[in-house]
């Protein structure tokens, strides 16, 4: 058998084995077996070359005819040269390898489709949500609610230190115009220590300011944050998970 070589090789072979046959039986001969590969296709050429043999083979069968050795091989008749020995053969065509193909992929389709599992259905995962709602509900709504009132008073606290940090600021600041004041009224009677309350006033005033302008900037940058992740948790449980 000849698995090694292509049509047009398998054709220049055999036209070289035959050149000692007479011009017109050659013709004939080359005529029906290139026939034979159109009819079988491309796709099927390897199978026509295993089913016919060596070129050589072949070839010998041809002389051999011609010659009256053989009584079921090819023969000359009024339409040229036929082989009875592979005229009965069926080659699938490409029409038929092309519907060879579709019935198997519609059938591995099918197969498919039988073998993927069902779709869950929505409402027997609402029912098992609620379900196992009801049976944890004892358990998961105190921890919950002992979470929630964790978070709250924490946010609570934090808000009444921030608070109290900028009411402390504008006590200073209060604070240090009276002391500025009072160093002012005593600077006639007692100059040196109108002067000392005056100083002091003025460190106190301005330090203050600085502490009231940083605690209001804190709480302006600090509380928004707090907001959004509250509601940020608040929110996730409801959010539906993207499955990858």
């Amino acid at each position: 058998r000849c698995n090694c070589m292509n049509r047009i090789e398998f054709m220049t072979e055999l036209a070289s084995l035959l050149q000692d046959v007479p011009v017109e039986e050659r013709k004939e001969a080359m005529q029906y077996y290139n026939d034979y590969f159109d009819d079988a296709g491309e796709e099927n050429e390897q199978q026509v070359i295993e089913e016919l043999g060596e070129p050589a083979t072949v070839a010998a069968n041809i002389k051999a005819d011609l010659r009256g050795d053989f009584q079921d091989a090819g023969e000359y008749t009024e339409n040229g040269y036929t082989d009875a020995r592979y005229e009965q053969k069926n080659m699938p065509t490409e029409r038929e390898s092309h519907k060879e193909s579709q019935e198997e992929y519609r059938g591995g389709y099918q197969s498919y489709e039988e073998q993927r599992p069902p779709r869950t259905s929505k409402i027997l995962k609402i029912i098992l949500i609620i379900a196992i709602i009801l049976m944890a509900g004892p358990v998961i709504i105190p921890v919950a609610l002992g979470i929630a009132a964790l978070i709250i008073g924490c946010v609570v606290v934090l808000f009444a230190v921030f608070v109290a940090l900028v009411i402390a600021s504008i006590a200073v600041v209060i604070a240090g115009v009276s002391v500025f004041c009072v160093g002012i009224i005593n600077l006639i009677p007692e100059l040196a220590i109108g002067l000392a309350l005056i100083g002091t006033g003025l460190i106190l005033s301005v330090l203050g300011v600085i502490a009231t302008v940083a605690s209001v900037r804190l709480c302006i940058i600090v509380f928004p944050g707090i907001c959004r992740g509250i509601v940020w948790l608040c929110r996730k449980p409801f959010h539906r998970r993207v499955v990858a």
